[in-house]
């Protein structure tokens, strides 16, 4: 079943104004029907190759198979999708004017290796995303301690993109646990949610022009 009764439907907004009092831009209801999972989202952690696959453990193939997430997902009967918007405007020129993605992603991960290195725009932009990711986590955590305490105690909450809450995850391959277990969420492209078109469904415009702001989206399911 996918579809909202009304009771839920009437929690679901309130957890929608809560997410906004706690600094979230905009948050909406979205039936489970409206979510869309498609396999050629994983495609894009392949192809090209994404540095975060395989060493991050909020990434694939650290991940559930999306198979497995979908049958899940058919459990559910509502969800809410939250927008956190950009502290900073647009990336900087020296990433905006990349043709490549390649040459970006170098930029960034050279300047993010160690916290004590000389700050730069590039630095400072980087960092700015991670507090944005970290600001949509604490909204995420709120809102789904709320819901079990109601007796909502299915509520899982997904972010956005790879987990940036370490400068370096631990790695599976180091068979070290996270170091923020509680606070750490898989996000929704890991388990095959196509984010663009599940937003566009919501009402909620994602944008991914190379000089516009990047904003964090997030998602709880309900239940």
């Amino acid at each position: 079943m996918s579809e909202i009764d009304n009771k839920l439907e009437s929690y679901l907004k309130l957890l929608c104004q809560k997410a906004l009092e706690l600094g979230a831009s905009e948050a909406v209801v979205i039936p489970v029907s409206d979510i869309v999972v498609d396999e050629r989202t994983r495609l894009k952690c392949l192809v090209p190759l994404c540095s975060f696959y395989d060493t991050n453990l909020m990434c694939p193939p650290n991940v559930m198979p999306i198979s497995e997430f979908r049958e899940i997902l058919k459990k559910y009967h509502g969800a809410i999708l939250i927008k956190v918007e950009a502290t900073s405007a647009s990336p900087p020129e020296e990433l905006a004017d990349q043709i490549g993605l390649a040459e970006a992603w170098e930029i960034v991960k050279s300047v993010r290796k160690k916290v004590s290195e000389r700050q730069t725009i590039i630095t400072e932009y980087s960092y700015a995303l991670r507090d944005n990711q970290e600001r949509l986590y604490k909204i995420i955590e709120q809102i789904e301690s709320l819901c079990i305490r109601e007796g909502y105690h299915f509520a899982t909450g997904l972010s956005a993109g790879a987990c940036l809450l370490c400068d370096e995850c631990v790695g599976v391959k180091s068979g070290l646990p996270c170091r923020y277990p509680f606070k750490a969420r898989t996000s929704m492209g890991a388990l095959g949610i196509d984010v663009v078109v599940t937003a566009k469904r919501a009402g909620i415009e994602v944008n991914f022009a190379h000089n516009a702001a990047r904003s964090c989206l997030g998602m709880i399911l309900v239940d």
